[in-house]
């Protein structure tokens, strides 16, 4: 098991010995439903610039997970609030969708018991795209930015770029590489179909 980090000790844990992230939902009994978001929390990160992990305030540079089309299109946006370091970190060594190619769908939607949802949450989960992408871009923003339909956009330049592929790092840019990183990749991700101009 990756280890838990410190930032993050203080989360409940499930039956596995699995720390709990701020914005899972749990149902009337407690149970937690790793797939499914408690929207309340959700907004809270958003506005309040929380990590949607560890549910402590965010610092001034933060970092956005998930696909290409997020990090690198000129209007890319997530739906997702931002993380610490350290947190997404963990999350992309750890959550089911992030690390294994053969995730292809979530089964607490059909698990869950309504009468003991009470609150709000997304039974549907927009998070979790059919199309689940080959590589997953973490990028590191100073601030952010609240679109109009509610999702979040970071502030450029980005000051941090990794890519993650199935678990593992792949590679990691910084400072004054990370706009040569980003142009490139660009170009990769266009020629492959994975980033769309004009969607």
């Amino acid at each position: 098991m990756i280890e838990v980090p410190d930032r993050m000790k203080h989360l409940d844990r499930d039956h596995r010995g699995y720390p709990i992230p701020y914005i899972v939902f749990r149902d009337d009994d407690g149970k937690p439903h790793f797939t499914i978001n408690n929207e309340h929390k959700v907004l809270r990160c958003k506005h309040d610039e929380i990590c949607a992990i560890c549910g402590v305030k965010l610092l001034r540079g933060r970092w956005f997970l998930g696909g290409p089309m997020s990090a690198f299109h000129p209007h890319g946006a997530y739906i997702d609030p931002p993380l610490h370091h350290e947190c997404m970190r963990f999350a992309v060594q750890t959550c089911p969708y992030l690390i294994s190619t053969k995730y292809t769908k979530r089964i607490d939607g059909a698990t869950l018991d309504p009468s003991k949802a009470t609150g709000v949450v997304s039974l549907i989960d927009p998070t979790l795209d059919p199309t689940r992408p080959k590589v997953f871009v973490a990028v590191m923003a100073v601030g952010q930015w609240i679109t109009p339909s509610g999702y979040v956009q970071p502030k450029h330049p980005y000051r941090g770029l990794e890519f993650w592929r199935d678990g593992k790092m792949e590679q990691k840019f910084e400072r004054d590489q990370v706009r040569v990183a980003m142009l490139a990749a660009f170009k990769k991700f266009e020629a492959a179909g994975m980033i769309k101009i004009g969607e």
